[in-house]
C-alpha cells in the first residue's frame, strides 16, 4: 500500500471512529430519552450528592440538554483536526498524521458513549417516578459508563491504522550559517501563542474566576477550592505558553518566563534540525507544551517551527517565528560541535529541565 493510500485509509478510519459512530450513539440515546420524558417526574433529579440522594432539580428535558451539549461539545475537536489538516494540505505543507489524529477520535468515541450511558441512567432512575427526590443511586451507571466509554476508547484506537508521519519527513536539513573560523552567532526570540489561543485562555481564567466568585456565595470551602484552581491554571497557562529562547554556541535553551522548565540541548547533542509547519492539535492534541511519544512539544501556536533531533532519538518541537534563521544558527552550533568534540560533546542524554520522557 503507497504513503497516499495509507493516509488516506487512516483518516477514513478516524473519521467513522470520531465522527460517525459517534453521531450513532447520540442519536440513539437521545431518541431513547426524548421517549421517555412523557415518563420523566417534573422537576427531575439533575445532581446527586454525596450521600447518593438528589440535591438537585430542574426541568424534564434538563438532563437531556445538558448530557448532549456536552457531547456534541467534545464531537467537534475532530473535525477541527481535519480542518487544520484541510488548511495544510491548501498551503500546500507536507502532510503530516500522528498519534493524536488517532487518539483524539478514540477520545470523542469513549466521551460520548460515557456521558450518553450516564444520562439514560439519569433517566432511568426516574421512570414513571412520583417525586424525583425519592429516586435511587446513580453510582452503577456513572461506573459502568466511564468503564464502557473507556473500552469503546480503547477499541476505536487499536482498530484504526497505527500510522505516522511527521512534519518533518521529506524535508531538508537546515543549512548551517556560513561562519569564520573566529565568529560566532547568537539567535534570540520568543516562543508564544497566537492571538486566538491567547483568547482562548483568557476567557478559560476568566470563566474561572467567575466561578470561584460565585461559589464563594453559595459555600466558603467551595470558593477556596475554586480559587485554588484558578491558581493551578493561571500558573500552569504562563509556565507552559511563554519561552524565551536563547541559540547560540553552546545549543538550544527555552526557559519559561516564570523561569521553570527549562529545556535545552547540548550543541553536540544535536542530530538534525528542520524547519517544517508545525500543527499542535493534531500531532500532540494540543496547544503549549506537550509530550508525545519521543517528542516533547513547546507549541502555543501553529505554524513554522523547529523540529530538533536528539543524539538520543528523542525530538523536540517548537513553533516560533524566523525559525529558518533559528535553524541556520544551530545547525552551524551543532555542526562546530562535530568538528570539535572536546569542547562540545556531551554524553548523547542532552540535558531538559522539566522534559519528564
Amino acid at each position: 500500500m503507497t504513503p497516499q493510500l495509507e493516509l488516506d485509509r487512516a483518516k477514513r478510519a478516524a473519521l467513522w471512529a470520531g465522527t460517525f459512530v459517534p453521531a450513532l450513539a447520540l442519536g440513539t440515546a437521545l431518541a431513547i430519552q426524548l421517549a421517555w420524558l412523557p415518563r420523566m417526574p417534573d422537576p427531575v433529579a439533575t445532581h446527586w450528592g454525596p450521600s447518593g440522594l438528589p440535591d438537585g432539580f430542574g426541568a424534564p428535558w434538563t438532563n437531556v440538554v445538558m448530557f448532549a451539549c456536552i457531547c456534541i461539545g467534545v464531537m467537534l475537536l475532530p473535525p477541527l483536526q481535519r480542518f487544520q489538516l484541510r488548511l495544510r494540505d491548501a498551503d500546500g505543507a507536507t502532510r503530516t498524521w500522528a498519534a493524536a489524529n488517532r487518539w483524539m477520535p478514540a477520545f470523542t468515541l469513549g466521551m460520548v458513549v460515557s456521558l450518553q450511558i450516564n444520562a439514560l441512567g439519569v433517566a432511568w432512575v426516574q421512570l414513571d417516578a412520583a417525586d424525583a427526590r425519592e429516586t435511587g443511586s446513580t453510582l452503577g451507571w456513572l461506573i459502568g459508563g466511564w468503564v464502557a466509554g473507556a473500552a469503546a476508547a480503547a477499541a476505536a484506537y487499536f482498530l484504526q491504522p497505527s500510522l505516522r508521519v511527521e512534519p518533518e519527513d521529506g524535508e531538508p536539513t537546515a543549512d548551517a550559517l556560513s561562519l569564520g573560523a573566529a565568529e560566532r552567532a547568537v539567535w534570540v526570540g520568543a516562543i508564544s501563542p497566537s492571538r486566538g489561543v491567547s483568547w482562548g485562555v483568557g476567557v478559560v481564567n476568566v470563566l474561572l474566576a467567575v466561578l470561584a466568585v460565585w461559589m464563594f456565595t453559595i459555600e466558603p470551602l467551595a470558593g477556596w477550592i475554586g480559587l485554588g484552581t484558578l491558581a493551578v491554571v493561571a500558573a500552569s497557562t504562563v509556565m507552559c505558553m511563554w519561552f524565551n529562547v536563547r541559540i547560540g554556541p553552546e545549543g538550544f535553551e527555552a526557559r519559561s518566563m516564570v523561569g521553570w522548565p527549562v529545556f535545552k540541548i547540548a550543541a553536540g547533542d544535536v542530530t538534525d534540525v528542520v524547519t517544517a509547519q508545525i500543527e499542535p492539535l493534531g500531532e500532540f492534541g494540543g496547544w503549549g507544551l506537550r509530550f508525545a511519544g519521543g517528542r516533547t512539544g513547546l507549541v502555543p501556536r501553529g505554524g513554522e517551527g523547529l523540529v530538533i533531533g536528539r543524539s538520543n532519538g528523542k525530538v523536540l518541537v517548537a513553533t516560533l517565528a524566523g525559525a529558518e534563521d533559528a535553524a541556520s544558527v544551530l545547525a552551524a552550533a551543532a555542526a562546530a560541535a562535530r568538528d570539535n568534540p572536546a569542547g562540545g560533546a556531551t554524553d548523547g542524554t542532552g540535558s531538559i529541565e522539566g522534559d519528564t520522557q
